[in-house]
């Protein structure tokens, strides 16, 4: 069977966009030079450049992206292309940077960015790195598109195509401090079925490990554009996600410090935005339109989700926009909670018109997920799916709690279903979880299918307004007027909808909900939660207190905090004594550095209690990310030092005000002895 493309019309790909492949060709990590050697800036033109010259000026540019690829390049060094410039072919330059020295290609002078058509690539990324750490790609145009039909089929396979691909291909190594930003990445035809590799490890921009301990730490893709690729917009990709079985996830054989922000993925053939073993990234702040635009039917991996993680651990999903998806027999959800997922969360977004409906929560050997103060409109628009489904039981515990969901008049959604055999959804499925203060504004045919009830699903305080099928559950505490929506029936792009479904005056809603703990600092739009006042019902907390309180973390688990590194732990070793009697306590489990993140507000003061041995407070140190994700440090302060026992001191380090934007807050651990900095309790407010 050949490859069949949606029944759905899809925009052609521009004729003629065969754009460029930047291919970083092997090059092991490259010594670093000699401390006195300064950073050199390299410069390419197309038009008047020359390969014979020096490359250090614009005057003396290289010509080629052959001569840049020829190239070792030291740590701090740059390749600027000149804006304006067009060049066929494969960028592979090669050499690493440092922590302090990375090596950046971007772009120089006036004009459109530099294009790169990687159409005379045979395979890879028409930008490529192997096996080499401390880089940055930024300001490029790219395209890769080979001029035939590459996508496979059932009996036949493609060749992999990348627009920018990240490459760890040695075993038991860590490739380091990669930062992809602000490209466009294009008409990049890759493969549905690929040979010798995964299809999801080829499309617009690829970071991928091949080889058995390979893995990332420190890898940033933000505000990119890609567009019209196949297979997948945007992939972080850790194969070596296990050690002995490929169903047990091992946090320690996972990619670090991973964040994919900020980006547009338009149109993509299969996934939008996809992690792949990693442990606790943050994917926050994507819009992702029309995922799923063709598959091989009948294939056994012909679906597409969204945006999702998988094979993870401590994922934070939040402020993206999802819409578009398409289903293939399966999934079709804007959000998909995956096989392998330990504590997710997936709050504050915006996901409309999935075919699938807004999220996939499947069970396996997936647990602890968290689904809040999202909005969801007109998904599972086919009647397939579920606007919630789940597949493979329960990933438990599961609690879902303070979103809304509008099922638009004559849709045929369900807003619960299990996916899969009687199983699924059987009593007798393990895993308990809550719906809870959730909105369903319900105005279609659709009903609802879930695992089941006694000790495994709890139904509170839930509003459910419209059409009340027979199957709609149980809830003891449901109102079923109507929840008094701003502009109910809005739907559309962009995050400006959710204002139409803010709560008016006098909504039934509104402080009726059932209080959460933990629940976060804000709703949707940012307001304040009361600890102590039942909160409004669905993702539209109308009536805040008059100040946020104060979010505090015992440190004693990780229900809380927002995310953490992959070193840090709850310790609850003794003696005690050392810790003031502070029975759990934050700290990493390596000497690298590590840190904790917390929701956070402009205004807010951090307070942390900390136990130290021969270590200085300045070894904790306070960061505000604000809505894109930047870092501000903040300054701090620390008590006198009081002696504990065994050589230990207890300390309270408290910082200035959080910048007006923040939204996050992080409290990072300096690179020193792991045990010998603790974090107890901390206060945000």
């Amino acid at each position: 069977m050949t490859a069949v493309t949606s029944s759905r019309p899809r925009r052609a790909r521009a004729a003629g966009a065969v754009l460029a492949a930047l291919a970083f060709v092997g090059a092991g990590l490259a010594a670093a030079p000699a401390a006195s050697a300064a950073p050199t800036v390299y410069y390419l033109d197309a038009t008047s450049g020359n390969d014979a010259a020096a490359g250090t000026s614009p005057a003396t540019a290289w010509k080629t992206l052959a001569a840049a690829s020829a190239h070792t390049f030291a740590p701090g060094d740059s390749l600027l292309l000149a804006r304006g410039g067009s060049w066929t072919g494969q960028l592979a330059p090669k050499g690493s940077g440092t922590a302090s020295a990375p090596i950046t290609i971007s772009a120089y002078g006036a004009g459109a960015s530099p294009r790169i058509d990687g159409a005379t690539v045979s395979t890879g990324g028409a930008v490529q790195l192997i096996n080499q750490s401390y880089w940055t790609i930024e300001n490029l145009d790219i395209v890769s598109d080979s001029g035939t039909d590459n996508f496979g089929t059932l009996t036949t396979d493609g060749t992999p195509r990348s627009g920018i691909q990240v490459r760890n291909t040695t075993g038991n190594s860590t490739v380091r401090g990669i930062t992809i930003r602000s490209n466009r990445v294009s008409d990049v035809n890759g493969c549905f079925h690929c040979v010798g590799i995964d299809a999801h490890v080829n499309g617009g921009i690829v970071v991928d490990t091949t080889a058995l301990g390979a893995n990332f730490d420190g890898v940033l893709i933000e505000d990119n554009h890609v567009q019209d690729v196949g297979r997948t917009g945007i992939t972080v990709w850790d194969a070596s996600y296990f050690t002995t079985s490929m169903t047990s996830v091992v946090q320690s054989a996972l990619s670090t410090n991973v964040r994919i922000r900020g980006n547009t993925v338009i149109d993509p053939d299969s996934d939008g935005i996809l992690a792949f073993g990693t442990d606790g990234a943050v994917l926050e702040y994507n819009v992702v339109r029309g995922a799923g635009q063709r598959t091989i039917e009948g294939s056994t991996m012909s679906a597409s989700a969204g945006l999702w993680p998988t094979r993870a651990m401590n994922t934070l999903v939040q402020y993206n926009e999802v819409s578009g998806t398409q289903l293939h027999g399966t999934d079709g959800q804007g959000f998909d909670v995956d096989l392998g997922s330990t504590n997710t969360r997936v709050q504050y977004n915006y996901s409309h018109d999935n075919e699938g409906g807004f999220i996939l929560l499947m069970g396996g050997y997936s647990s602890d997920v968290v689904v809040r103060y999202n909005l969801s409109v007109n998904d599972a628009w086919s009647g397939e799916k579920g606007v919630v489904t789940f597949s493979w039981g329960v990933p438990a515990p599961v609690r879902i709690y303070n979103n809304t969901f509008v099922v638009p008049e004559g849709s045929p959604a369900n807003v619960l279903y299990c996916d899969g055999d009687a199983g699924a959804c059987a009593s007798s499925t393990p895993g308990a979880w809550f719906f809870e203060n959730n909105i369903v504004s319900h105005e279609g045919t659709g009903g609802y299918t879930y695992p089941g009830l006694g000790t495994h699903a709890t139904f509170s305080n839930n509003l459910f307004w419209g059409q009340h099928p027979a199957s709609e559950p149980a809830d003891a505490s449901k109102i079923t007027s109507a929840p008094g929506f701003v502009n109910p029936g809005a739907s559309g792009d962009g995050f400006a909808v959710a204002d139409s479904y803010r709560l008016t005056a006098g909504s039934p809603a509104i402080s009726s909900g059932v209080l959460q703990s933990p629940h976060g600092l804000r709703d949707f739009f940012g307001a304040p939660l009361s600890t102590t006042s039942a909160p409004s019902r669905g993702f539209h907390e109308a009536a805040p207190p008059a100040s946020a309180p104060d979010l505090v973390d015992p440190a004693s688990a990780w229900d809380i905090s927002t995310a953490h590194s992959a070193n840090m732990v709850v310790d609850t070793s003794g003696p005690l004594s050392n810790m003031a009697g502070d029975a759990a306590r934050f700290k990493r489990t390596n000497n690298a550095a590590g840190f904790v993140r917390w929701d956070a507000a402009g205004g807010d003061v951090v307070t942390i209690q900390s136990y130290l041995f021969g270590q200085p407070p300045t070894t904790i140190t306070v960061v505000a990310l604000d809505g894109s994700g930047n870092a501000t440090p903040v300054t701090t302060s620390a008590s006198a030092a009081t002696p504990t026992t065994n050589g230990w001191t207890a300390r309270t380090i408290t910082s200035a005000a959080l910048p007006s934007g923040t939204r996050a807050v992080e409290v990072r651990l300096a690179a020193v002895s792991a045990w010998a900095v603790q974090l107890g309790t901390i206060t945000i407010g």
